[in-house]
Parts: C-alpha cells; sequence; structure tokens
C-alpha cells in the first residue's frame, strides 16, 4: 500500500498517490430510475394516485414499462422497441476523481437462447452543477460509446452486462464544481430475431476512488478480472 517498506508517515496517509485503491462503483436498478411515473399520471388535482390497472413507465421517449421477468417474481423494465429510454438523477459519489476515466455499462435480460442475437445500448449525460444547471433531456454521448452486445449463452433470462463505455475526462472535462449528474439509457436497436421481451436490469458506474485529502491515484484504479476477484489482467 505505501511507496517503502518503511513505516508510513503523516504524509502518506493524507494522499491517495500512497495508496492502490481498488474501483468504486455505483449500480442503480432499473425500476428505481427517477424518470419512471404511472401511466394513469396526467396534469390535475389527485392525477397521482394509481388508477386501477395501472402500471409505471418511462416519462422519455417510447414506452418502457415495469414487467415480470417471465415467472421469476422479478421484475425488471421493459424495453422492446429500439429506441425506448429511461432516464435518472443521482449525486456523484463523493469520493469519485474526476480526473480520471468513469466506467459506464449497462445490465440487461431477454428471454432469448439464441446466441446470436445482439442489442445496442446507448447511454447518455447531463453534467449538473447545483444552483445553475437547467434540468433538460441529457444528451452527451459517452467518448467511448458501448459496443454492440450479444445474447452470451443458450439459456433465457440470463444475467447479461455489456461491455463498458467510457467518460474520458481529457475528452469531456468534469469541472469541481458538477455534483449530479443525469442518466439516459436508450435500447436502441435489436436483432431482427430477437422477439423475445428484452429488459434493463439497471446501469453500472465504475470509477477510480479519491479518499484522502490531497491529490488523486497516480494512475487510474485497476479493474480485477471479476468485481470480487483478487486476480487482475496485466
Amino acid at each position: 500500500m505505501f511507496p517503502s517498506s518503511s513505516a508510513p508517515s503523516r504524509e502518506y496517509i493524507k494522499r491517495d498517490s500512497a495508496m492502490w485503491w481498488r474501483p468504486g462503483r455505483v449500480y442503480i436498478p432499473a425500476n428505481q430510475f427517477t424518470g419512471l411515473v404511472t401511466a394513469a399520471l396526467t396534469a390535475g388535482a389527485g392525477s397521482e394516485a394509481f388508477a386501477a390497472g395501472a402500471f409505471m413507465q418511462g416519462s422519455g421517449v417510447g414506452t418502457a414499462i415495469w414487467k415480470e421477468i417471465s415467472t421469476t417474481g422479478v421484475v425488471g423494465v421493459a424495453m422492446n422497441t429500439a429506441a425506448d429510454e429511461i432516464n435518472t438523477q443521482m449525486l456523484l459519489p463523493d469520493d469519485m476523481d474526476i480526473s480520471k476515466n468513469i466506467y459506464v455499462r449497462v445490465h440487461w435480460t431477454s428471454g432469448s437462447a439464441t446466441t446470436a442475437d445482439t442489442i445496442d445500448w446507448i447511454v447518455r449525460y447531463l453534467k449538473i452543477v447545483p444552483n445553475t444547471t437547467a434540468i433538460v433531456s441529457a444528451a452527451t454521448v459517452l467518448d467511448k460509446t458501448i459496443a454492440q452486445d450479444t445474447v452470451p449463452v443458450a439459456t433465457a433470462n440470463t444475467w447479461c452486462a455489456t461491455e463498458y463505455g467510457v467518460i474520458q475526462p481529457a475528452v469531456t472535462a468534469f469541472a469541481d464544481n458538477v455534483e449530479a449528474i443525469q442518466w439516459e439509457v436508450e435500447m436502441d436497436a435489436f436483432a431482427a430475431g430477437l422477439t423475445e421481451d428484452k429488459f434493463c436490469l439497471g446501469l453500472e458506474i465504475r470509477y477510480t476512488p479519491k479518499r484522502l485529502y490531497y491529490g488523486g491515484m497516480l494512475h487510474e484504479a485497476k479493474a480485477p478480472l471479476s468485481m470480487l476477484s483478487d486476480k487482475y489482467s496485466n
């Protein structure tokens, strides 16, 4: 953890540059996105109540809806039409190092058991400075977009995760007064054969932490081969 075998000085424990932190992660389940409303929600007093047969759906483009995944008793957000989207807002983690890459991936599932079936996801975002930024539709695309994903195994309703897309601060800088972020997740396209239900399960954000008072790590936090692994790629 420290740059030499000698006992750490007080200076070292004040600085992230002396540490090798693992990545920080935030996961937002899709059915906790703030941009989901009841289908019965309309203008007028008392309209916020659930009507008989009302359901939750995305307030953005398309008709993303809460739906049970098969007969599992587990609910996801069904996004079955190209361009369906869901939106949410969150505070940024207060230990995020905004000088390092921010990685984003979509967790999803479908009823498909065909490993040739493909699906495309788009993530956009809006950086928010409190008391300054107006809330508008998130429109900034990731600097490295999320690659097309494929059904990974021939088992319906497998939990899937895309490759990571990246916000690269060297390309799209984050000012230190940005405290919140708005996300837009769009199911952009899918293979003609992928006729089964397609669900967004959630959005994952992975970042390099900055937990001490001064500076940051010299390099971004290296991700293990899997989240809880002690093994790393070369």
